[in-house]
């Protein structure tokens, strides 16, 4: 029944746009920006980067821009005709019978660490690629501006060099959580709040010798900084990001549950294109060290004492049987609420069994593979022996459950 950690890379081919400066006294001619392919990449990840593009080449009132689904409308569609990525002839001739004179289609994919983008910019009446242009970035946070700065580049529009990342003297590089490294701060998208977790070692598993199996042997483990939720991800925040509220026990500010690890990886992604921010789940060892308030020898996420427990924690006991705001409860020593209780907590990793007999000291980050993937922390549902800060479980990811929910972590580096 438990648990990995998670590392995403992406790469992105891209076409660079020739896109002719606009007249004011012609009629604006129609472009198609066709779906993004996906390779290896989140199929709504590409989506999003989808739409990003054709709000930038809208932005520049060059054309008419017609999303897919725009041209779905159109008379003269048949699905036979308009095949993946639309790159065929017969696709091409049918968008000039549409009155459609532009195509931008393209792909995005993962290849290694990088992430590339590739798109061709077709004249529909030639029936031929104008330009084929790849791009490539090191980060997922350089997407979205480099997605700004090839579209604006193409039609004429100087972008600094800023908008991709590169770091200017007296300004934050894109991505970091704050101008003060070390200091909390909150997400622009979603209100949610961050603390600064800085790193160190401490004796991981089984402290008091009263865990499971899985919880032996202690093991020394090191972290290095991090930033962490101070509240588990609560169901107005997912709204605000996805659009829909999966939960059972329904509530804008209760944790947002009956999510997925893979549901948690789409609502990242979407997360990080709108933010620009490199957010993720904590890894197994980072969650056990900020439930434990900094690595202290704590039984509980607040307290090592159970006639304390009701104090920080939302369990079987003082639940009702359903989930509570967040925050309700006392904090941790550095100030995180509901690490025990509530609902359980997707973490990065793959569950192992027998993976303390062996882990890295310095940033574990779980097997390399397995079945389940890791919770932490215990649920509304659960008796005191399973809200302990060093109890593992793990479950199948793609599987949701009224007892699941997360919150978000952010690397310092």
């Amino acid at each position: 029944m438990k648990k990995t950690a998670f590392i995403i890379t992406i790469l992105l081919p891209f076409v660079l746009i020739n896109i002719p400066p606009a007249s004011a006294q012609k009629e604006l001619s129609k472009i198609a920006v066709w779906d993004l392919v996906a390779g290896k990449l989140t199929p709504s990840y590409a989506q999003d980067l989808t739409a990003l593009l054709a709000s930038e080449v809208s932005k520049l009132e060059t054309y008419e821009v017609y999303s897919q689904d725009n041209v779905r409308t159109l008379a003269g569609w048949t699905e036979e005709r308009m095949p993946l990525g639309c790159t065929e002839s017969k696709c091409l001739t049918a968008l000039v019978q549409m009155d459609i004179s532009k195509l931008i289609s393209g792909r995005v994919r993962k290849i290694g660490n990088t992430y590339s983008m590739s798109l061709n910019l077709f004249d529909t009446q030639s029936v031929r690629a104008e330009e084929i242009i790849p791009e490539e970035c090191k980060s997922e946070v350089e997407l979205i501006p480099l997605v700004r700065q090839v579209v604006r580049k193409r039609s004429g529009i100087e972008v600094a060099q800023a908008e991709v990342g590169e770091k200017v003297p007296g300004k934050a590089p894109t991505g970091l959580p704050s101008p003060l490294p070390g200091s909390p701060f909150t997400d622009p998208v979603t209100g949610m709040e961050f603390v600064f977790i800085k790193g160190g070692c401490f004796d991981m598993g089984d402290t008091f010798g009263d865990g499971e199996a899985d919880e032996k042997p202690v093991h020394q483990v090191c972290v290095d900084d991090f930033y962490l939720g101070k509240y588990e991800v609560t169901q107005g925040q997912w709204e605000k990001v996805m659009g829909d509220n999966p939960s059972r026990f329904k509530g804008r500010d209760n944790p947002v549950e009956r999510v997925s690890w893979n549901d948690v990886q789409q609502f990242i992604d979407h997360l990080n294109i709108q933010s620009g921010r490199k957010y993720r789940l904590p890894t197994e060892a980072e969650w056990e060290y900020a439930a434990r308030s900094g690595g202290e020898k704590e039984k509980y996420a607040g307290t090592s004492q159970e006639s304390e427990l009701g104090q920080y924690a939302w369990y079987y006991i003082n639940s009702g049987k359903q989930t509570h705001p967040v925050g309700q409860k006392n904090p941790n020593a550095l100030g995180l609420h509901d690490m025990s209780g509530n609902v359980w907590e997707w973490c990065s990793d793959w569950y192992g069994e027998n993976y303390y007999k062996g882990r890295p000291r310095i940033n574990p980050e779980g097997p390399g593979n397995g079945v389940n993937r890791v919770l932490r922390g215990g649920s509304w549902f659960d008796d005191p022996g399973w809200m302990r800060a060093a109890f593992r479980y793990g479950f199948p990811p793609p599987t949701p459950n009224s007892l699941f929910g997360f919150r978000l972590g952010l690397s310092a580096r």
